[in-house]
């Protein structure tokens, strides 16, 4: 969730003048899962859980089966647990799969499995209530192809009666918030450092995140990791839904229920197979 970091206060915390050590460049996901969870804290992800069910409930859930693709480290699966019938958590991350299935799994009727949540056929043969989509997934798909290839796998798998939700940064947090703006969060344990660009003729961000993890030497050791996402407009998201096969869909401002305005930094959509 590097879109987070358009939460944060851009300034340095404690113990950033600490000496660090390493630098290695690893893939995205990888060495940030280990202090991923602790770097959303703050963000109160039970919250975003919260409102991502209430916006199934507004939108005619009940009860059911429920996927998450993309799921990380599972913050936003397990919210689901005692909700839904079953829950399911996709990601292509190993890493990040692990810490899911450590920090909850089948006792919370949770299955976890690693799969690309663009390839065609995925899960072939279910069918859930509820499909999620949330902290960045569609920001990550770069490619439109990609993007519609989600779209078509979110419809498919959804029942008649179904809602697929999914968030997506806004053009507004990547222009203001994070465009050469570095962020520094400490976390218990170390630190991380966001910093990147937008680039607005490709609606590309680019940049990095450094991982900073204390050592008991009283030095830090860094990794880095490069990501890079892309901003889709309201009106692309529309007619890529159309395209996978959706009939309508409501856009929010991310935590809460009414409209996005012109400083919201996130959207939250909720996709509708059939017309009312």
């Amino acid at each position: 969730m590097v879109g987070a970091g358009s939460h944060r206060a851009s300034r340095p915390g404690r113990g950033a003048g600490r000496k660090s050590t390493g630098g290695l460049l690893h893939p995205a996901y990888t060495a940030f899962a280990r202090i991923y969870d602790r770097w959303c804290a703050d963000l109160d992800p039970p919250r975003w859980g919260r409102y991502n069910v209430a916006l199934a409930r507004r939108h005619g859930f009940t009860a059911g089966r429920v996927l998450d693709l993309g799921c990380g480290t599972g913050l936003s699966t397990r919210p689901w647990a005692g909700i839904a019938e079953t829950v399911t958590g996709v990601d292509r991350s190993p890493t990040m799969l692990r810490l899911a299935r450590r920090l909850g799994g089948g006792a919370h009727r949770i299955r976890y499995l690693r799969a690309d949540i663009t390839t065609p056929g995925l899960l072939r043969g279910e069918t859930f209530g509820v499909v999620l989509a949330t902290f960045d997934v569609v920001n990550y798909q770069t490619r439109e192809q990609s993007l519609l290839r989600l779209f078509r796998n979110a419809r498919r798998l959804l029942e008649p009666a179904g809602c697929f939700i999914f968030d997506a940064v806004t053009q507004h947090a990547y222009r203001r918030l994070l465009n050469g703006i570095p962020v520094f969060q400490r976390v218990p344990g170390g630190a991380v450092l966001l910093e990147g660009r937008y680039r607005e003729g490709s609606a590309s961000w680019r940049g990095s995140v450094t991982i900073l993890l204390a050592g008991r030497d009283g030095h830090y050791r860094a990794l880095v990791e490069r990501h890079h996402q892309r901003h889709y407009t309201p009106a692309r998201l529309r007619a890529l839904l159309r395209a996978a096969g959706f009939a309508r869909c409501h856009v929010y401002a991310t935590l809460l229920f009414r409209p996005p305005g012109p400083r919201t930094e996130r959207v939250t959509v909720v996709a509708l197979p059939s017309s009312p």
